[in-house]
Parts: structure tokens; C-alpha cells; sequence
């Protein structure tokens, strides 16, 4: 019982320092990924993150709301 308790405090201890990561090596991840124009993209999974990084110009936000607002038939 005693070593199922300590594996399981382990394996906890273990988790939370996996799902630590320090700012600035999120912030170097997040530019080699934002380096990429598509995932830059909206609908892309890193779109909002690479918002922070590369904002969209008022000339890219007219043309993303004309993209993806709906035709007339």
C-alpha cells in the first residue's frame, strides 16, 4: 500500500512539473511556430496565439471578414 502511495505522489509530482514551462521558452516555441505564415491563418489551431506575436493589419482583418462572410445566391 505504502509503494502504490508513493508511485501515485510520484506520477502527481511527475505531471506538474511536465506542465511547467517557463515564459520565455513558451514565447520561443510560439515564434518558431508563428514563423510559419500559415498557421497564422485564421482557423488555424495557433491563429490566436500567433495573434500576440503578429497582429493582423486593418487591411488583413477587412479582407478575413470578407472571406468568410457568407455569398448571396
Amino acid at each position: 500500500m505504502k509503494m502504490l502511495q508513493s508511485a501515485s505522489l510520484l506520477l502527481a509530482i511527475g505531471s506538474v512539473l511536465a506542465g511547467c514551462q517557463s515564459s520565455q521558452s513558451r514565447q520561443e516555441q510560439l515564434a518558431a511556430i508563428c514563423a510559419n505564415p500559415g498557421n497564422r491563418e485564421p482557423g488555424t489551431a495557433y491563429f490566436s496565439e500567433c495573434q500576440t506575436l503578429y497582429p493582423s493589419s486593418d487591411q488583413q482583418l477587412q479582407k478575413n471578414y470578407q472571406l468568410g462572410s457568407p455569398t448571396r445566391n
